[in-house]
């Protein structure tokens, strides 16, 4: 609800949920209550806009003294508009009473090339989307506006790549000789799905093993900006101090059923370049006795929107309860960090 001058303006959207995925229609009315005798206007629309916000920093020295100074960027790359009213011919403006008014809009979203909602509308970096209701006044008056943030997503329909559905081999070796290899029962996911893991180690120097972790990561970058946040992370129970020759176990981690971006890139250019870029990678790190003895592998994968048609299947499955990031927006990484490429690890079993 917002106030103008004793004006009440409200934007009342169709649904409660407010994500909505390309190719949906934003839909709903804005109703304006005129407390004043009149609005004078030129134009009265709504204004769908997307854009990306981040940071950079700037030396600036004043008085002999240097001093770092951080600018906010905002640069929109999206923008669909819906005229409610607007002067017709021989009219110099738009002039309403005192009283009640409602418009409803539908702004159909573009099918593709919006990259989804990121962090907090208020935070940076972020992508964020927001309605604009407008009464654009003549120009010796202030323009009235009220703002509804709501999130879009991109559908991300993993069976349109094949590459997603191959198994996936993974492995490494330390310096005692124990050799990791594991296998993913393929690359891509949607939240709420299982990942199926096999392990197999051999261990020939009979070397203690205390344990073995998995954790997924979110890496992406906005503008200038790269960060990270952990998905989730677990231990797995039934590698915890072992010392035998030879192991081999299956596994089933769970991917949280919140909202989570999906893997997508983003090249827009209006005024100036707008850039995203989200990734996912599965970290394994196997913690051994000793000193230097400790290693990991990282497994770049998929995450998708279009829900797996058997994921109601897999609730035979009995997945290791994993422990999530207590704030899933918290950033665990500053510097640059890249998903790595899947020739340097990773083999796709056809």
């Amino acid at each position: 609800m917002g106030n103008s001058s004793s004006n009440t303006i409200s934007i009342n959207l169709e649904r409660t949920n407010l994500l909505y995925f390309t190719g949906e229609t934003v839909s709903g009315t804005v109703d304006l209550n005129i407390t004043n005798e009149k609005l004078e206007a030129d134009e009265i629309y709504i204004i769908l806009t997307g854009e990306i916000g981040y940071t950079t920093t700037r030396t600036v020295t004043r008085n002999g003294r240097t001093s770092r100074r951080t600018q906010y960027h905002n640069v929109p790359f999206y923008s669909a508009k819906v005229i409610f009213a607007q002067p017709q011919p021989g009219e110099k403006e738009l002039i309403f009473n005192h009283g009640q008014y409602s418009w409803p809009f539908q702004i159909p979203l573009t099918d593709d090339y919006l990259p989804p909602t990121m962090n907090k509308p208020q935070s940076y970096p972020h992508v964020r989307y927001y309605l604009q209701f407008v009464i654009d006044k003549p120009w010796y008056k202030s323009n009235t506006r009220e703002n509804r943030y709501i999130m879009i997503y991109p559908r991300v329909n993993l069976l349109q790549n094949p590459q997603c559905l191959l198994s996936t081999i993974f492995g490494k070796q330390n310096r005692k000789e124990i050799i990791l290899k594991g296998t993913l029962n393929k690359l891509g996911y949607v939240p709420g799905e299982l990942i199926h893991i096999l392990l197999e180690i051999e261990n020939p120097r009979t070397v203690l093993i205390k344990h073995i972790d998995f954790s997924l990561f979110q890496s992406y970058q906005i503008g200038n900006n790269t960060r990270g946040n952990l998905i989730f992370h677990t231990t797995l129970p039934k590698i915890l101090n072992l010392k035998d020759q030879q192991i081999r176990e299956t596994f089933y981690l769970l991917i949280p059923s919140e909202l989570i971006p999906p893997s997508y890139q983003f090249q827009g250019r209006s005024e100036r370049l707008a850039f995203v870029n989200i990734h996912y990678f599965l970290r394994c790190e196997v913690k051994v006795e000793g000193m230097f003895t400790n290693f990991d592998v990282d497994i770049p994968i998929t995450l998708g929107t279009e829900p797996n048609p058997n994921l109601n299947q897999q609730q035979t499955f009995n997945p290791l309860l994993v422990s999530y990031s207590l704030n899933p927006q918290q950033s665990m990484f500053n510097d640059d960090v890249s998903p790595p490429s899947y020739d340097s690890i990773v083999q796709n079993v056809k």
